[in-house]
Order: C-alpha cells, then structure tokens, then sequence
C-alpha cells in the first residue's frame, strides 16, 4: 500500500476508535452515574427498578418508573408526578436533551402512565405557547390516565384510559395554521378534555376510532371565560360558540399544517349556541396564507341552533334542523370569491325556524327545505313586533306596517352563483299560496320626501342579474288600510281570493332575456265583486312606460264606501254594474278612459271635517248624480300628475278617483 493513503486510514482509525472510546465511557456513565445526576441535577425524584441506554442508537428503556417535583410550588419548573410501568424511547438527542432540555425523539412508547404535569411559567415574556418542550415523530400510549395544567394550574388537557398512537407528528407555531400536522392517528379514551385556543375548550365523554373511523360521543364545545370577559378582552372576535353533542362521528381524518379534511362527517344532536357582541369588530390583520378545509359529505343531524343578541336575547333559531354538504372546499382559490367557499351539493331542511328581523317585525317558519335548486317554505310569517299606535310614534316618516302570512312558498328551477363579486339569480318558476297581506299606512307622521321608484324603476336598481320567469301567487288575501288625521278609522281597501301571474320579473342585467313584464291578476275586490287587472312594464325603459287595464262587475255601491269615504268625503249607495278603464303612463303622468255602469245610485256628501251628512248639498248632489249610466257617454277621458312621493298604487288609485268624480257628479266635490 502506498504511503500516502496509510496516513489517513490510520488517522481514521483514531478517529473511529476514540469515538467508541467516548461512547462506550458515555454509555458507563449513564447507566451507572444516571441516577445521581438526576437526584442532584434534576428538579425531580425519578426511581426505577431497570434502566438501559445505548448512547450508538439513542434508545433508553426503563420499567417501573416513578417520578415526584422537588419543589411544586415553585411555578418556573415543569411539575411532573406520577408513575410509568414502562417507558422506550428510540433516537432520543441525549446531549439536546442535557443542554437544552429538549425532548428530540424518533419514537416515544410509554405502557400505563397515570400522570399529573404543570407547565412551567416562562421566566421571559414568551407565553407557554411559545415553548415547544418536544419534538417526537411518533408517539404510542397504553392504557393512560394524564392530566396537564397550565402554569397557573388551570385545566389543559385530561383523558383516563388513554391509549394513543400517534404516526409523524410534526408541531407548529405559525398562527395562522394548526399548531400540529400527523400522518395517522389511533385513539381511545374515556373522559377527554382539552384547552384549544384560549377562547375554547372542549370535552367528550369517549373518543375512539375503528380503522380511519373517529367517534366522539357526548361532545362539547366550550368557551373558557363568560360573555362579558370575553367582549372585553377578545375585541377582534364577532361571534362566541357553544356546542354540544350527542356524537359526532368522521369516516376519516386527515390534518395537515394548513389543511384539514374531513369525509362523512356527522354530527348528531348537537345544540348549537351563537352569542354576538353589539360593538364592532376590531378587525386583525389578514393573513397572506390561506388554510384548505376540505369537507367530503358533511352531516347535521337533528340539530338545534339558537343566535343570541348580546343582552341574551334570540335573533334567530332553527330546531330538527338536518343538513348535507357535500364537497365542501375552502382553500386558496376560493378565498379570492366573494364566498370563499365552494360547494357540490347541499340539502337542508329544519322547522320553528324564527328570525329578528330588525326594530319592526319577527319571521317565523313552521318549516322549510332548500337546495341548489329549490326553496320550499312551509307557514311563512312576518307579524310587526309593536301596535300600529306604537309603530306610527316610532316612524319619523311616512311608512308601511305589514302583517304577513304564506301558507306556502315554493321556488324551483333556481340557480344562483357569484360571478365577479356579484350574485347571479334565476328561478325558473315561484309560487305563494294563500298569502294574507295587510299593508297599512298612516298619514299623521310627515311625509317622506324621497322619490318612490315605479316598480320598473326599481327593478333596474337592483345592480346584479335577477330574473325570476314566472310567478304565480295563489288563492290569497290583500288588504290595503291608509289612516288619515281627519277621518274615523282607515280608510280600506280588500282583494280576496287574489290570484295574479307575473312574468319575466327581472333587473335587466341579463344577456338576451325578455325584459317586459306583463301582470294579470283576478281576484274578488271588497270581497263582494269580480276583477281582473292586466298590468304590464318593461325594466328596459328609462322613462318607464307602462299600461294598466281592467274591469269590477256587480259591485254594490255600498261596498266602496270604507275607501271613498276617507278620500272623496262620499257613501254611495245602489248598484255599480260594472267599472272599466284602460290606463296608460310614464313617471310623471298618466292618461286614459274610464266607464262605469251603475243603476240607483245616491251619494252621501260628508263634511270634510266632523263627516256628517250635508243634507242639502246631498239632495242637491242626487239631483245632478247621472243615475242612469245608459244616458250618458260610455267612456270618460281621465288625466292625472303623478306625485313622485306617492307609490305606484297612489298614482292608479287617482286615476281611478278622476274617473269616478267625472263620471258620478257634474259637479266638484270637495
């Protein structure tokens, strides 16, 4: 061999050799000096009855382990106390673990540990979340009982019967990502309780798994602080969860640092509680990362969910509520849509749904059904919270009180999406069953100057595509009341047995669809009478044109009295045969004829003021009432102005008073 490749095989030799040397002495002097530097160099009393290290391959293995804090009170040392029966470690970092403290381990088994262990303050600002006091790969735990507190002796984390198996367990301080990521996990346990955030903590009676099966029975999600702490010290925070369960089961589970995924998951009876603070938000700053949940076929099961004001009070509630999703993702494409979220499918139904609705009305559902494509509600209302008195002291303005009611609504054909940040809805076909509405407006507070929009006009606001091709409202009930300062009660107006069809109701914000919107409608006015509108608009046009024309037959005078009387200062009695017009207008003013047929009509003149009969000016006015109809002309021409404070309803209705004075009265009643 030559000389130059002898020196360094030689120096490797040494090199090797010292090595051992080292190792060996290294070896010596834990399996025989061990136990002294732990009683004297470490915070704690540990006696075993069998310890065996090799410094070559990191192993250590000890049985009957039994382990006491010197000094418990004091909270700058990690108290732990307990028993292990046994205890193997592969590839534990010995000199990380002498130098620094650290655990550095490939595999961690520990067989019947019952374990009692308290962080240990930080002697610097960092919080405990801060330390991360070891890094093992896997972890296997037999039969368990542990408890771990934090550094003020607050509950962290307890399970009895534990038995974990934990496969490439990797920990996280990133903030905006799971504090963990594994590979597999195997676990069972009686009694579980953990500290995840420090808003939430949550406990189940069992937790278990078969095969990649997770179960957690008798589960809850709970706040740590109360309502009030939490306001005050949790400002970037909306809402505060509470949830409890019967189970709640997973087919599989995997999680990663900035992924979680769940298939089939189920969540069984759970209640489900959201208390939201009245201030605003303090808003944190937003993440450039973005965390992928993935839900694979998602279930709720006979649920109750209950959103609650900040003073307790119920803003809305579902109970028997049963929920499917399915291919839910929300990941870093999604985040950029107006909904960060994306969904294949969903199916929910719920009853004794109740809303808040605000400062005037609650809503509430007997039941309801709904997916991608159908909404189906059953018993719909929305009834006022306050009296027509109260509401009228509460408006600082002219406004309308409703009381409304659905026996059912139903939508089908319905697609909707976000597109550019903006909703895209069709509904191919709606329909209202048995609708009672009552509108009444009072004219005692001031009146609102704003403009109100015709309904073309107000369509056309609407800035994203809607179009709904048919509407049908069914078998229903409308009734308009309008209470004046001088009159006794409101005056009223009734349409039963309402039946109305509205086509192509649309924003004209989309491509090639029709945007006229012809409206027919037969009902029974004042109950009494048949009548038939036909109606029609375009949302195209800006000057809103649109035609309104129809008929009244067989209506006794008598029964128009409780709306002419308030407006006109008349009671009529007779026999109206039949009321025509035929109407035309834009937003400023309207033109067209009407006719009336009518046999024995009489008018009562009012005063204006106390409502009295004016005797003399009555008998004079029938002298000069066109009586006969079949006398006189059979169409008179009407033209109104259009008050542009005054809704659509308003203007037909003056068309119709023109009609009446002009065709009635040869002369002016004021």
């Amino acid at each position: 061999m030559k000389k130059s490749f002898k020196i360094p095989l030689i120096i490797a030799g040494c090199l090797l050799g010292l090595f051992l040397i080292v190792n060996l002495a290294f070896s010596l002097w834990l399996k025989y000096q061990l136990p002294d530097y732990l009683k004297s160099k470490t915070p704690y009393g540990i006696t075993y009855q069998s310890l065996d290290v090799s410094v070559l391959t990191g192993g250590i293995s000890a049985n009957k382990i039994m382990v006491k804090t010197k000094q418990p009170d004091n909270p700058y040392i990690l108290a732990l106390d307990g028993t292990l029966q046994n205890l193997k470690i592969s590839r534990l970092g010995i000199i990380q673990l002498l130098k620094n403290k650290q655990i550095d381990a490939n595999t961690i088994l520990l067989d019947q540990p019952n374990l009692k262990i308290r962080l240990a303050r930080s002697k610097n600002n960092k919080s405990e979340e801060d330390l991360m006091p070891f890094i093992i790969k896997n972890i296997g735990l037999k039969n368990g009982n542990i408890i771990i507190q934090k550094s003020d002796k607050s509950p962290l984390f307890s399970a009895k019967a534990l038995n974990l198996d934990v496969k490439n367990l990797s920990l996280n301080q990133i903030p905006d990502e799971l504090p963990f990521a594994l590979d597999a996990l195997v676990i069972n346990a009686k009694d579980l309780y953990s500290r995840i955030s420090p808003v939430y903590a949550v406990s189940m009676a069992e937790i278990k798994t078969d095969s990649e099966k997770l179960q957690m029975n008798d589960f809850e999600l709970k706040s740590v602080p109360d309502f009030k702490t939490w306001e005050s010290q949790f400002k970037n925070q909306k809402s505060l969860y509470n949830i409890t369960g019967k189970s709640l089961v997973l087919a599989s589970l995997a999680i990663g640092k900035n992924k979680l995924a769940l298939k089939d998951a189920q969540l069984i009876s759970p209640e489900i509680i959201i208390r939201n603070r009245n201030q605003s938000v303090q808003k944190a700053l937003k993440s450039k990362k973005t965390f992928e949940l993935n839900l694979d076929n998602i279930a709720l099961v006979n649920a109750a969910v209950s959103v609650l004001k900040s003073n307790g009070e119920k803003s809305l509630s579902v109970n028997e509520l049963n929920a499917n999703v399915k291919g839910f993702l929300m990941n870093s494409e999604t985040a950029n849509n107006k909904l960060p979220f994306s969904w294949e499918d969903y199916n929910i139904t719920g009853k004794r749904f109740f809303y808040d609705a605000g400062k005037y009305y609650h809503l509430t559902m007997a039941s309801f059904h709904t997916n991608p494509s159908e909404i189906d509600i059953e018993y719909f209302k929305m009834v006022p919270k306050v009296t027509r008195s109260e509401f009228v002291r509460m408006i600082p303005m002219e406004n309308d009180l409703f009381n409304l009611s659905a026996t059912r609504v139903h939508l089908s054909g319905l697609q909707w999406k976000f597109e550019k940040d903006q909703p895209d809805v069709l509904v191919n076909y709606a329909k209202f069953t048995q609708v009672d509405a009552n509108i009444f407006r009072s004219k005692i507070p001031k009146d609102n100057p704003k403009e109100k929009p015709l309904y073309s006009k107000l369509l056309r606001s609407i800035k994203f595509p809607l179009l709904v091709k048919n509407l049908d409202l069914v078998q229903s009930k409308l009734v308009y009341e309008e209470d004046k300062p001088d009159t006794n009660g409101p005056g009223k107006v009734i349409f039963t047995q309402f039946n109305m069809n509205v086509k192509n109701i649309n924003s004209n914000k989309r491509k090639g669809e029709k945007t006229e919107v012809p409206i027919a409608i037969h009902c029974r006015f004042m109950d009494a009478s048949p009548m038939q509108v036909n109606w029609n608009f375009d949302t195209a046009n800006r000057h809103d044109d649109f035609t309104i024309k129809g008929s009244i037959g067989k209506l006794p005078a008598a029964d128009i009295t409780p709306f002419i009387k308030p407006y006109m200062n008349i009671t009529a009695t007779g026999i109206i045969a039949s009321l025509n017009f035929n109407f035309r207008g834009n937003n400023d003013r309207m033109t067209g004829t009407f006719r009336i047929k009518h046999k024995d009509l009489k008018v009562n003149l009012l005063d204006k003021d106390t409502k009295k009969k004016k005797n003399i000016l009555s008998a004079v006015a029938n002298l000069l009432v066109k009586k006969d109809s079949e006398k006189f002309p059979e169409f008179v021409d009407i033209e109104v102005e259009r008050n542009k404070q005054r809704s659509f309803f308003n203007f037909y209705w003056k068309g119709i008073e023109d009609g009446l004075k002009k065709t009635l009265l040869v002369i002016k009643v004021s």
